[in-house]
């Protein structure tokens, strides 16, 4: 087993709120880091559009939603 795959699975076992804080952490170190932009392997139009809904929804433009109220609404119909 690799090291990132044994991170992944310590990470999957912390509370929900520790792995928010985890991905917080996570996010802005991508957002703040200058070469994340020009590295292939890093969506920059993801981020982009990352931060830009980040933003509305700081801003109060949108309201966002939870991870069972997303599926609810993108489940596809039987």
């Amino acid at each position: 087993m690799s090291a990132i795959d044994e991170l992944e699975k310590e990470i999957l076992a912390l509370s929900p709120a520790e792995r928010e804080r985890l991905a917080t952490i996570a996010w802005d170190s991508l957002v703040n880091d200058p070469k994340a932009a020009g590295n292939p392997e890093i969506d920059p139009d993801g981020i982009q559009l990352a931060t830009h809904r980040d933003a509305e929804i700081d801003s109060g433009k949108i309201q966002s939603i939870d991870h069972a109220e997303f599926m609810r609404r993108t489940k596809t119909p039987e």
